[in-house]
């Protein structure tokens, strides 16, 4: 079971005294009843659309011992990184905030936190981290939302596309089908998603900022499928994370065939939303824009080499994640948009960045594809003159 040396332990969050061992502990090793509060916390307590993914049974989680706190973690030599942000209440976060920098200091030892928003970052900075912009959140308030006016003139025209193709939407839970039929869409939307994912440069999910396709265990997360009852396919798939109780739902996965009707995607992304907010959800999320505007962010102690990074990365492997066409994508749905974080202590450092691009498995390009793709962005600067 892995867990810090003898020299960092501390408690966190929960009952017990600096001497008590902080364990990270693989979530397919707690007991039912850890389980169910680890859910439960992820459930209630996610801020962001990258919470909920705790309760993946590859992932190490730390749970507190009087079952108040969690949360996701990755340790890879001195680094500990944290994803999804802490799942706990909010007169909780500042305490395990002043823990973890407590252990860090006393153990030499660097914690990051990624995707914090914009409600923890003051108490990330008065506790003296490191606080850097890493991209924004997009939200869109459902109350208030219509699809009227020309700023939603694209996604009327894709929707309404897609139903002249015979598509249609429905959401899909397990407790209502049989085990073969259940199997079988299982497989299908495996198929959808090696499909898609075929061509890029990573031919297969990213760890932990991005979560993973498994059916079997998808907890209170929700499936949602586009189909074409006339040629009986599933043409595309959204899994929709619970955040803050349920009031918010993130579109964290979604995934389409590569020769399915153009707009299926934002043809059941409308659909979901129309249907969540008859339900009196309040908020959806379309997840995080990473490296958008990092620039811009002025903090009190901002990480300038992070800072930098992410400029530089921006600028030299934009084309080849599609960063301008995610942004451009999901800004067509005319989202909020809200600042998210990287928090570090004591700082940021090259090792850092080593560390992390390992842990999310950022080396694990697609070498055929990632020719493919540089080759296509040196034709596509070449015609415009670059």
């Amino acid at each position: 079971m892995p867990k810090l040396n003898d020299q960092s332990s501390a408690a966190i969050g929960g009952a017990g005294s600096v001497d008590e061992l902080l364990q990270f502990r693989p979530v397919d090793s707690l007991s039912p009843e850890e389980f169910a509060a680890l859910e439960e916390l992820a459930f209630t307590h996610g801020q962001t659309p990258d919470s909920y993914l705790i309760v993946e049974r590859q992932r190490l989680c730390y749970l507190a011992p009087d079952h108040s706190a969690a949360m996701s973690v990755s340790e890879f030599g001195p680094f500990i990184h944290i994803f999804g942000g802490i799942l706990a209440p909010v007169e909780r976060r500042k305490q395990i905030i002043i823990q973890l920098g407590e252990l860090a200091r006393k153990t030499g030892r660097f914690v990051n936190f990624y995707s914090i928003v914009e409600s923890d970052r003051p108490l990330f900075e008065e506790a003296g981290w490191q606080v850097t912009k890493m991209g924004e959140d997009t939200s869109l308030k459902l109350e208030s939302l219509s699809w009227s006016g020309k700023p939603y003139e694209w996604v009327r025209r894709q929707f309404n596309f897609c139903q002249r193709m015979g598509l249609s939407c429905r959401e899909v839970s397990r407790e209502t089908m049989d085990e073969e039929s259940w199997k079988s869409l299982s497989e299908v939307l495996v198929e959808i998603q090696r499909e898609d994912l075929r061509d890029r440069i990573y031919s297969k999910e990213m760890r932990f900022l991005v979560g993973k396709l498994q059916p079997e265990c998808l907890g209170r997360r929700r499936l949602f499928i586009a189909e074409d009852k006339g040629q009986k396919r599933v043409e595309a798939f959204v899994i929709a994370n619970p955040m803050r109780g349920g009031t918010c739902w993130a579109f964290e996965m979604y995934r389409k065939r590569k020769d399915g009707p153009r707009g299926a995607i934002p043809f059941l992304i409308k659909w979901i939303i129309d249907m969540l907010k008859a339900e009196g959800v309040e908020e959806v999320s379309l997840c995080i824009l990473l490296w958008k505007d990092t620039h811009a962010f002025k903090g009190k102690r901002t990480s300038l080499l992070l800072g930098w990074g992410l400029l530089a990365t921006y600028h030299l492997f934009g084309s080849l994640y599609s960063i301008k066409g995610i942004i451009h994508f999901k800004t067509r749905f005319r989202p909020e948009l809200s600042n998210c974080y990287v928090c570090a202590t004591p700082k940021v450092t090259l090792q850092s960045f080593r560390s992390f691009f390992r842990t999310i498995g950022a080396f694990t390009l697609n070498s055929r594809n990632l020719v493919r793709t540089l080759g296509n962005c040196l034709i596509g600067r070449k015609r415009e003159g670059v």
